[in-house]
């Protein structure tokens, strides 16, 4: 039975096949040109207007910590927002947890809800935290903010540059240019 697209070994970026010493056999330029310039170019999407406060706080903390990675681009708004956002929510709720507990007899005043009945269940504070937590690392997935996310993410190699000064070479060069 035939595969599709979708069988099979997902192919590597081309920075992996450089590192790994071009086992593929492919031309060494080519994968130097795919590296050099990516399909979708790296930059910094417009923070959004619709932010909280702390939500834009977030957004300049990964937006530079992303494009030092070659991680973002303007393609990524919704990702990135969606991350910010629920970043601040939980941030948001926890405080206000923290705050309830430290005002509360037994300490747990943002943890648990005590009904009239006496029966008590989680409290909605601590339930909107843990959605906004859920939502938070679901969205940061998407961009390698977790040790499991980034085991499968694969940075752009940074232009190296020369470890060595080599002035013969630099002699040698101004002759044929």
């Amino acid at each position: 039975m035939a595969g599709n697209g979708n069988s099979g070994r997902p192919s590597l970026p081309p920075s992996l096949h450089v590192l790994n010493g071009n086992r593929s056999k492919r031309p060494v330029a080519d994968l130097m040109s795919d590296v050099q310039n990516p399909a979708v170019p790296v930059a910094a999407p417009p923070v959004p207007d619709f932010l909280t406060p702390d939500a834009v706080t977030e957004w300049h903390r990964a937006v530079e910590a992303l494009t030092a990675l070659g991680w973002i681009s303007t393609l990524d708004t919704m990702a990135l927002a969606t991350y910010c956002q629920a970043f601040a929510d939980w941030q948001r709720f926890q405080r206000m947890i923290v705050e309830r507990n430290s005002n509360s007899l037994d300490g747990l005043g943002g943890e648990v809800q005590t009904f009239k009945t006496g029966a008590q269940q989680t409290s909605v504070l601590r339930q909107l935290a843990n959605d906004a937590e859920k939502r938070a690392n679901a969205a940061a997935a998407q961009f390698g903010m977790s040790p499991l996310a980034r085991r499968n993410m694969k940075a752009a190699p940074a232009a190296q540059g020369d470890l060595f000064p080599n002035a013969e070479r630099d002699a040698a060069a101004s002759y044929f240019s």
